[in-house]
């Protein structure tokens, strides 16, 4: 992809309206805003790929950073990134200091996690989707506990 072909994330669309999620060219009305990305594989892959520059050992055998190209076939980072995307679209219109908390209390928590050697990557390397790791095992709650 041409990087110069890419949608902007620069801060020149940033203003004070409220972000209501919307399909892209609906809901263009009084206080709302289309979203920047249409979905969360769209950030991923025009934004957040380009921002995040790390040494990835495309073999796996460096354990820094841990990174599956399959990244939407892991269902903990697929919420964990939707989770981030959508942060992102509501954060970036504050004019002030939304980006900064974006990136501190939101984008560095989830990549950290995302990327760490034990984390939703494990086994799987940027060329290969080899999860390792299965659900947590679990034990049935009692029936009359949530009633």
């Amino acid at each position: 992809m041409d990087i110069g072909a890419r949608r902007t994330t620069s801060h020149d669309d940033i203003d004070d309206e409220t972000l209501e999620e919307a399909e892209p060219g609906e809901g263009e009305g009084e206080g709302e805003r289309e979203l920047v990305y249409a979905n969360v594989a769209e950030f991923v892959s025009e934004n957040l790929a380009y921002q995040y520059r790390r040494d990835i050992d495309l073999a796996g055998r460096a354990t820094t950073f841990t990174w599956c190209a399959q990244w939407w076939r892991h269902e903990e980072a697929v919420s964990r990134l939707t989770g981030l995307w959508r942060a992102w679209e509501n954060l970036r219109t504050d004019p002030t200091t939304g980006l900064a908390v974006w990136w501190r209390d939101y984008a560095d928590p989830t990549m950290r996690t995302l990327f760490d050697e034990k984390g939703p990557f494990h086994g799987c390397t940027p060329r290969t989707h080899a999860p390792k790791g299965m659900p947590l095992p679990l034990d049935p709650p009692p029936a009359e506990l949530f009633e």
